[in-house]
């Protein structure tokens, strides 16, 4: 393909972005860590060399999501047909795995819209946070453009969102929105050593193996493209999967020291654990898919996902690219306006689609798309647009809910499956290797290193509004920003006893003192007892909560937490194999 880079520059102005927190250690420390990270992609000077980079990020991702599952049969079907304007919507089932099912829908094109009979090429439209799924008006009406413009466009509800909510019990069915319930089971794998993002990448993975499985479809040039959650997806893929040709992801690439300096961590897969010290920011994430993929990003001003960070980070990847000679084409497309999917975003990835996979020409100058959003039918909202189906046009399942199917699976059951079975597998260990176990899976300093100031009172003026866990939103937020660091805030707390520990222990003559904690303050405290019981003559607890075990295996999700949870914890003990 002939080398094409497009680039585009606000073109009314924008100033410099500056996080809320800018001197706050660990932002500082985020940042700095970030930066080092774009810095590593920047100085990539050989293919040999992009290359051993990929197979050290792809392994270190594996391991961070917690592997993935085996292929299992599709069982796939068509459940229902619609004939719309310019297309016939399909209604699909399959299952990404056992039990796991998935509700998907693709808009066919007619065939006069695309000029012949051969099959059309396919255009993968993951999508973003909506709790309607399909029926969210702009993802709707996306799927009818894309299809219109002579695509096979095949969209899936994610998890939680559509057809697809999770809790068997409808009793326990307390999430307000699609995000809370993926915060609650982010936090469940987390303690098994996953991340969710493993069970929304292995469903776009299902996905791609289902449209190769029809014959009536060409994926020889496999498109995908999606906007917020969407394009968290569609970075995810286009570096995951090496069947993904041309992608354009949308409102989710920028820096990571901008997005979590502005608001902090967002949703249950779009943070990893040790992330950064291994060198995996978005600039990686970009670069992991070259120089496969025709490469498109998307920012929008005053977006969750702030526009500065979108602009530097495709330069770091787009100098890479220049500097290996990789042909592209890429492109960044911005717009004007907050958070979503107006038209000029809609008009911008169907057009990248064409010109990347028809080969019809580029893309328009960005001010001719600017003139759509300028132009919408609904000043307030120009996102806003017409749904092309009804509802009942939609519907894969009798009750709109996978989980009334026979066989039905949830995430919350896989997720208990595994702690069971690492509860029976786990081995009893040495007090000195279970000392340096829990150091490293906390991620706590020994006692010599535990100079410095307190970190557990984490102020910031932003909230993580997914999970109030067992300490609030505020310890949520800042047990995810750790997290990316490689720590823990159980951690951070197991190191504050300590410090309190030690200089007790110090006052007293060099004799051991009691330790007491209460409530969620149980789980920290003993972590600190097994990494320094010589400090401690006693242990009392009051009102500890339940066991790790218990806590991922209750149907019950209203206390999940990642502030009392440490990353892959239960592949070695529970917090209550801590204490005698």
């Amino acid at each position: 393909m002939k080398k094409v880079l497009f680039t585009a520059m606000a073109i009314f102005g924008e100033a410099a972005f500056s996080p809320l927190l800018a001197n706050m250690p660990l932002i500082d420390e985020i940042a700095a860590q970030d930066k080092a990270a774009d810095d590593a992609v920047a100085a990539i000077s050989t293919s040999e060399e992009l290359k051993a980079k990929q197979a050290a990020w792809r392994a270190w991702w594996l391991d961070a999501l917690g592997g993935m599952p085996k292929r299992t049969p599709l069982n796939a079907r068509v459940v229902g047909t619609v004939q719309c304007e310019g297309f016939r919507l399909e209604n699909i089932i399959f299952e990404s795995e056992p039990g796991m099912y998935v509700t998907a829908h693709l808009a066919m094109p007619e065939v006069r819209t695309r000029g012949n009979a051969s099959p059309p090429p396919v255009v993968l439209m993951p999508l973003g946070h909506s709790d309607t799924g399909i029926l969210n008006p702009r993802y709707a009406a996306h799927l009818a453009m894309t299809a219109r413009a002579g695509f096979a466009a095949f969209a899936w509800d994610p998890i939680s969102q559509g057809e697809r909510r999770q809790a068997c019990d409808k009793k326990y069915d307390y999430t307000d929105n699609c995000s809370t319930e993926h915060a609650r089971l982010g936090a469940r794998s987390w303690l098994v050593g996953w991340n969710f993002a493993r069970f929304r990448i292995w469903d776009a993975v299902r996905a791609i193996d289902y449209v190769e499985s029809r014959t009536d479809l060409d994926c020889s040039k496999l498109g995908i493209m999606g906007t917020s959650g969407g394009g968290t997806m569609s970075a995810y893929m286009q570096a995951f999967d090496p069947r993904i040709k041309v992608a354009f992801p949308s409102c989710y690439i920028s820096s990571l020291r901008e997005v979590i300096g502005a608001r902090g961590c967002h949703d249950a897969e779009q943070f990893f654990w040790n992330m950064l010290p291994n060198g995996f920011n978005h600039a990686a994430l970009l670069a992991m898919g070259q120089p496969r993929v025709a490469l498109a990003t998307g920012s929008r001003w005053k977006d969750y996902f702030p526009h500065a960070g979108a602009v530097a980070t495709f330069a770091v990847f787009t100098n890479m690219t220049a500097r290996l000679g990789f042909a592209g084409p890429y492109w960044h497309f911005s717009c004007d306006g907050p958070h979503g999917l107006p038209p000029s975003t809609r008009a911008a990835q169907v057009d990248w689609m064409r010109h990347c996979i028809l080969g019809t020409s580029a893309p328009k100058p960005l001010a001719d798309y600017h003139i759509l959003d300028r132009a919408g039918t609904d000043a307030k909202d120009p996102c806003h647009a017409a749904i092309p189906f009804s509802a009942e046009a939609t519907f894969c399942t009798p009750t709109h809910q996978v989980r009334d199917l026979p066989g039905f699976k949830s995430v919350y059951a896989i997720i208990a499956d595994e702690a069971r079975r690492l509860a029976k597998e786990r081995r009893p260990h040495a007090r000195e290797e279970l000392r340096e176990i829990v150091r490293r899976r906390a991620g706590m300093r020994p006692l010599a290193e535990l100079g410095g100031a307190d970190e557990v009172a984490f102020k910031h003026r932003f909230g993580w509004w997914y999970l109030d866990g067992r300490e609030g939103k505020l310890a949520e937020n800042q047990a995810a920003i750790l997290a990316t660091l490689g720590r823990s805030r159980v951690g951070v707390k197991a190191e504050a006893i300590l410090r309190d520990a030690a200089k007790r222990v110090a006052a007293n003559g060099g004799k051991s003192v009691p330790l007491e904690a209460k409530g969620a303050g149980c789980i920290a405290a003993a972590h600190a007892y097994a990494a320094e019981p010589q400090l401690f003559s006693s242990v009392m607890f009051n009102d500890p909560p339940p066991s790790w075990t218990e806590m991922v295996t209750n149907p019950d999700p209203r206390h999940d937490s990642y502030a009392v949870a440490v990353w892959g914890a239960l592949k070695d003990y529970d917090w209550t194999d801590l204490v005698p």
